[in-house]
């Protein structure tokens, strides 16, 4: 048994999960820089290609071929990331550079610099290789690491031409402003993941906190339909309990002390595949004996309509139903001044009801209060609890009509069947 509220009410976390958000950051970051690669390697191979055009005497073409095995590497890195891929790309990538360093530099006879415009485009390809591991900080570590297998095959090639070496602002400008991008993303998603913490936390205490108020509701009902109940009976009755008076006191004592008095009324034929008649005969059996314990024999009760209807509720339902049909019945007793009430019920396919209806004293209704325990909880709180509602009607002198109205989709709505 699970009270009324727990399962589909429970609130649904904002945003992604911790750990899906981390990963989901990380595979964009690294996607957004392997395009970003592919940028850079395409703009060397296009002003390589120029260059050619330009100058035909001049043989710049293997330049160009240089690039494809990085190419390669990286569309592997983006279709199957993983760390044997991502240091191939730095191996081959910083042999790249030494071998475009010498070909330009000979070819063009210039001596190679460490920040010539193309050979700093290569560098950053190797800068962006990124997100290859499980989370942001595993980025960094490949990026710095890009950086600096790029110095070093630039500064191998200066060294093999006898170039002059200079610094590369532009390459540390990159990795620097990547390095500083992705801890700002591991810093918001760490403060990220404790807010979501604390969302998930106040999501479950309010979650708890609504079942917590169902079953002091239920229980207050309980307390109300049992203890208060008998207490005016015995306060009522002059010398000894009548025979039924104290078979009723009996059943209520062992409700209230059995170890599941927080839980359903057990439906003795929720679990057997009985005849549709006797299913029928039993239910309307057990609203005809809560509703006479309620009359304690001072009320005569007619129940009309099919029985067939109370089929539509599950156990819950029809525990707080016929329960609320027993207190307007106790009310009657109480407060009518009349020894008379009739019981209609009614259903359609998405709905059960009860009319109950006594021709006593009435009452105003503007001086009603809801916040009676008879009418506020055993009433309209213990159907609110499976999502019914109570209607009253009444005037004094002309009698009083409760209209009682449960869903038959009162659980079904969380996604759970019939026991």
């Amino acid at each position: 048994m699970r009270p009324h509220g727990e399962g589909g009410g429970s609130a649904v976390p904002l945003g992604l999960p911790p750990h899906l958000a981390a990963r989901t950051t990380s595979t964009a970051v690294a996607r957004a820089g392997h395009a970003a690669a592919a940028v850079c390697l395409t703009a060397v191979g296009l002003v390589v290609l120029s260059i050619q055009a330009s100058v035909p005497q001049v043989l710049l073409w293997p330049a160009v071929v240089v690039l494809i095995p990085m190419i390669v590497l990286l569309a592997l890195l983006e279709r199957s990331p993983s760390a044997f891929i991502a240091a191939s790309y730095l191996v081959i990538g910083g042999l790249c550079v030494v071998w475009y360093s010498l070909i330009t530099s000979t070819q063009l006879d210039t001596p190679v610099a460490n920040d010539d415009f193309t050979i700093v485009l290569l560098k950053i390809a190797l800068i962006l290789v990124i997100g290859v591991g499980p989370g942001i900080g595993t980025s960094i570590g490949w990026t710095t690491a890009g950086y600096l297998v790029g110095e070093a095959a630039s500064a191998a090639a200066i060294i093999w031409l006898g170039s002059p070496w200079t610094f590369d602002a532009v390459s540390f400008a990159a990795w620097f402003i990547v390095v500083g991008l992705l801890a700002v993303l591991r810093a918001d998603l760490l403060s990220g993941r404790h807010a979501q913490t604390e969302l998930y936390r106040a999501a479950r205490e309010e979650m708890l906190a609504d079942v917590r108020r169902g079953f002091e509701q239920r229980a207050t009902a309980l307390l109300h339909d049992t203890v208060l109940n008998q207490l005016a009976v015995i306060t009522t009755t002059s010398g000894s309990l009548p025979p039924a008076a104290r078979e009723s006191i009996r059943n209520d004592l062992e409700l209230i002390v059995g170890h599941e008095w927080f839980g359903l009324e057990e439906d003795p034929v929720d679990d057997l595949e009985l005849p549709e008649g006797m299913l029928r005969a039993t239910r309307g059996d057990r609203l005809r004996r809560v509703v006479d314990e309620a009359a304690a024999g001072a009320v005569t009760v007619a129940i009309e309509g099919d029985p067939a209807v109370l089929d539509a509720l599950d156990g819950e339902a029809f525990d707080q139903f016929s329960r609320a049909v027993a207190q307007c019945i106790a009310n009657v007793r109480r407060h009518a001044g009349t020894d008379t009430a009739d019981v209609v019920l009614g259903g359609s396919p998405h709905e059960v009801s009860a009319m109950v209806v006594d021709a006593g004293r009435g009452f105003a209704l503007d001086a009603r209060t809801d916040s009676r325990l008879g009418v506020g909880t055993s009433i309209v709180g213990r159907l609110e609890t499976v999502g019914g509602s109570a209607t009253v009607w009444s005037q004094p002198g002309r009698g009083t009509s409760v209209l009682l109205r449960v869903p038959t989709g009162a659980r079904g709505d969380t996604g759970e069947g019939e026991r």
